[in-house]
């Protein structure tokens, strides 16, 4: 299922917007004819980072659920932007934010799981990169983190078997996790749904690479992870089976998001063919659908494969991420969904949206 798209009458002013074209303020085209300006996206840009923190990061009970990945947001947005004022503004923010997430985190609590061994990893990771290192919790989360193993952090030991069918998503009635195999709960006797390889594939991409990032290997190395690609091959088609469909596109953008350090490389086409061609025959299917989180998702994992703004389908990314801009700086649904509903499309809309100062090119993985 997607992540997040647009209302009725978002999605009929998108429409309108597209079809009947729009008077740009003053000021430099994004290319000859677009409808935007490189100012109105510089502050589309803006208007968005500052709809994370102000109404998402320094909101209490959103920032102590998910802090960990907000940090996350505004060290990549300081640490791979090409644009000085954007990294000082996302690098202030994600400062004094990783200030507060150290005074919520002194150590590990006493009841933790491989789940919030995960989150602390990852939010450990972030508040160092950010300048605000915490060695008492780093400490006890080398030491923690090893008591679970690469089944309790993945749901499969990538060692001998690549991401398994069968797993369960919690019960949609108890919230119980089944084991897996389970088609039935065993607290409560209501039926599973059963989670995708694709997900599976794609959260364990997130959590290999986030140890191997934070030097606290959770459950087994990135590589060991990524050699799997292979078997995910080819991808669900749109049309047929709407959630393989996305969980597919969302294990290819992680796949470019781990491999090349979350936009601090670009990565050749030739490395991950099957994965651009995919990628690149159906970046439309976004604005079809009127979902800017996916969208966002499409540009800045084809832009690291090398197209611009040169390209047809970039502009096309572009110009519907900037007509369907909230009035509050976000992008997405604005009631009835979650907090990760609220900021998570506004963040991969930044992405899309914004420019990278690439290192290199990186070699391929030798799949």
């Amino acid at each position: 299922m997607r992540r997040g798209v647009l209302s009725a009458a978002a999605m009929a002013a998108v429409a309108v917007f597209l079809l009947a074209g729009a008077h740009p303020k003053p000021g430099t085209p994004l290319w000859p004819g677009s409808h935007f300006t490189i100012e109105q996206r510089d502050q589309a840009i803006r208007r968005g980072l500052d709809f994370l923190y102000y109404q998402i990061a320094r909101d209490p009970e959103a920032f102590a659920h998910w802090g960990h990945d907000l940090l996350f947001a505004f060290g990549n947005i300081a640490a791979t932007s090409s644009d000085p004022a954007l990294q000082r503004r996302a690098r202030e923010m994600g400062h004094e934010r990783a200030l507060e997430w150290n005074r919520l985190h002194p150590s590990l609590p006493p009841d933790y799981d491989e789940s919030v061994v995960g989150d602390l990893v990852s939010g450990l990771d972030s508040v160092e990169r950010l300048a605000a290192p915490s060695p008492t919790l780093r400490r006890q989360l080398e030491a923690a983190a090893p008591r679970f193993s690469a089944v309790d952090y993945l749901w499969f030991d990538p060692k001998v078997e690549g991401p398994p069918a069968g797993i369960p998503e919690l019960c949609a009635k108890c919230s119980r996790q089944n084991d897996r195999g389970a088609i039935q709960c065993t607290r409560c006797g209501a039926k599973l749904t059963i989670r995708s390889r694709y997900d599976i594939y794609q959260d364990a991409l997130i959590t290999s690479y986030t140890g191997d990032r934070a030097r606290i290997m959770l459950g087994a190395h990135y590589r060991d992870v990524l050699k799997w690609l292979p078997a995910l091959r080819p991808y669900p088609p749109p049309g047929s089976n709407e959630h393989e469909y996305y969980a597919g596109i969302y294990a290819i953008t992680h796949v470019v998001y781990t491999y090349n350090e979350y936009s601090q490389y670009r990565i050749s086409q030739s490395c991950f063919p099957q994965e651009f061609d995919h990628l690149r025959a159906h970046l439309r299917q976004a604005a079809a659908d009127q979902d800017p989180e996916t969208m966002g998702e499409f540009l800045d994992s084809l832009r690291a494969f090398g197209l611009d703004f040169n390209d047809r389908l970039i502009r096309t990314g572009i110009e519907y991420l900037l007509a369907s801009q909230n009035r509050d700086g976000s992008w997405g649904e604005q009631a009835g969904v979650s907090t990760y509903s609220r900021y998570h499309p506004t963040w991969t809309a930044i992405d899309g949206l914004r420019n990278y100062r690439w290192e290199q090119v990186l070699p391929c993985p030798g799949l």
